[in-house]
């Protein structure tokens, strides 16, 4: 799995990105924006939140997810988010796993209005499947734009989710072309999450199309399972097979056999459920990451155990549910607690932030972030770490659980209200139709400033994964979206 990610000719692995060059995010303290009261009063207010004193902290994220929406397009027109803020470097990508992740964000608290925001999200997937520049099989790719953006170098330029030829915006000049089998998965789940909460059965439609392109990627290897997915040329198969991927797979299928009534997607199901238990490291008590084979001389009939994640062992028990192994959760928490702050990080003073980081290499890598020169810290949070691991510990229940759940979201509205601040997202003062381009070549990154103390950034510092990509405190779609399903106890998996 991920020490087979992010390779020159293999595409990006779920929210898993290469960092482009960049400037780290501001850090900045200010006032909080909201008061639970003025939450309630504004239309945000959740109905299941796990801590009443979150419903400020969560009706500032919903108020981030919204602006980020209408960035570009407003009304009834469907569309997708931008993923990170435009000082990122990534102009106007939108990742289909943070999108898919903001569609179920919206439906943990599916009033009217959030219903009708993830519909928008899911009939613009909808559409990107559709209107694929070579492909009519179901799939989707990793990323598209979102808005106007003129890529490094002068071109391509994309004027937003459309092409000029009326195809979808795919990020083929990112290596953003290929489709991720885990990517996938969640793009159908949270479609098909759309049809339980609609009824519409277009959705149900999509995220069948999906499901059966997925099941195409068995693995010929050792342990089976689904395989990585497709490359960025949309062709080349991926020799790994991600241990995560099949744990997102094995839920979709369970889900898609309930809503159609078809045995075969239990039968499907039951492929990832036995490579899953197959990464079972019964000495260590958690799971393996996968396999290897995602570089040059690689075996991928052997398991990679050079790095180990956390997601894996948070999601091993919100989507594969099997009680015998949700002792990962606890490996997690002991192996891959951080905290951050105090002397050489890169948090301001007196700010200190605890929680997951994201992989066992994370805590001792060393020199810079990949394609960066912001040095690794080593204690960085990734707080949609926090999110993954509070949910869990939530939907685990043993003694002690809540109350640590409960201080990883606090531990993460800290990150809301202290960093991020500056950030803008959409239209810039370009003339060329206030498109993204890289100032080094005269563009601007500058849009709109993104509310105070509303997204989560993905890293409370700039971090080395261990698998040749970084995190950095940029406003997230993903790392936001967890927030909001942690802090109100929504498996998205079920």
């Amino acid at each position: 799995m991920p020490a087979a990610r992010p390779t020159p000719t293999a595409p990006l692995s779920r929210r898993r990105l290469l960092a482009l060059p960049a400037a780290a995010a501001a850090a900045t303290m200010a006032a909080p924006l909201f008061s639970p009261d003025a939450a309630i009063a504004g239309g945000y207010a959740a109905r299941h939140l796990v801590d009443r004193s979150l419903a400020a902290p969560v009706s500032r994220a919903y108020r981030y997810l919204d602006v980020v929406q209408d960035a570009y397009v407003k009304g009834g027109e469907p569309r997708l988010l931008q993923s990170y803020n435009n000082e990122s470097g990534l102009m106007t990508s939108a990742f289909v796993y943070d999108n898919a992740l903001a569609v179920l964000a919206y439906l943990a608290n599916p009033t009217i209005a959030n219903v009708r925001r993830a519909r928008l999200i899911g009939d613009a997937l909808l559409w990107v499947q559709a209107n694929d520049d070579a492909f009519s099989d179901g799939r989707v790719r990793q990323a598209y734009a979102s808005g106007p953006m003129l890529f490094y170098g002068g071109g391509p330029y994309f004027p937003g989710l459309k092409r000029a030829d009326g195809k979808a915006a795919i990020l083929h000049p990112f290596g953003f072309g290929g489709s991720s089998t885990g990517d996938l998965a969640w793009t159908a789940l949270a479609l098909a999450q759309l049809y339980v909460d609609t009824r519409i059965t277009k959705y149900l439609d999509g995220a069948v199309a999906l499901g059966r392109w997925v099941a195409d990627q068995t693995s010929q290897y050792r342990y089976g399972g689904y395989h990585g997915g497709r490359q960025a040329d949309g062709v080349t198969a991926q020799r790994w097979t991600a241990t995560e991927h099949n744990i997102d797979v094995y839920a979709l299928f369970a889900l898609l056999a309930k809503l159609t009534r078809d045995r075969q997607w239990t039968r499907r199901a039951t492929v990832a459920a036995d490579f899953i238990q197959a990464m079972w490291n019964p000495a260590g008590g958690h799971f393996w990451t996968g396999t290897l084979g995602g570089n040059e001389g690689e075996d991928p009939n052997q398991i990679n155990t050079g790095n180990v994640p956390e997601d894996v062992q948070t999601w091993a028990l919100l989507g594969f549910c099997d009680r015998g192994h949700d002792t990962a959760v606890d490996w997690a928490i002991e192996h891959l607690w951080n905290t951050d702050g105090g002397v050489g990080s890169q948090l301001p003073p007196g700010i200190k932030i605890s929680g997951l980081t994201y992989s066992t290499a994370a805590k001792t890598a060393t020199g810079t972030v990949p394609n960066s020169d912001l040095p690794n810290d080593p204690r960085a949070v990734w707080l949609e770490g926090n999110g993954h691991a509070a949910l869990a510990l939530l939907k685990r229940g043993r003694p002690g659980d809540a109350v640590l759940a409960r201080r990883l979201l606090h531990e993460t509205v800290v990150a809301q209200e202290q960093l991020g601040g500056g950030q803008t997202v959409g239209l810039t003062a370009d003339p060329q139709d206030g498109r993204l381009s890289n100032p080094g070549e005269g563009g601007t990154w500058t849009g709109t400033s993104l509310p105070a103390q509303s997204g989560i950034v993905a890293a409370t510092s700039a971090f080395d994964t261990g698998f040749r990509f970084g995190y950095f405190p940029r406003q997230h779609v993903g790392a936001t979206a967890w927030f909001l399903m942690a802090g109100q106890g929504f498996n998205p998996y079920r």
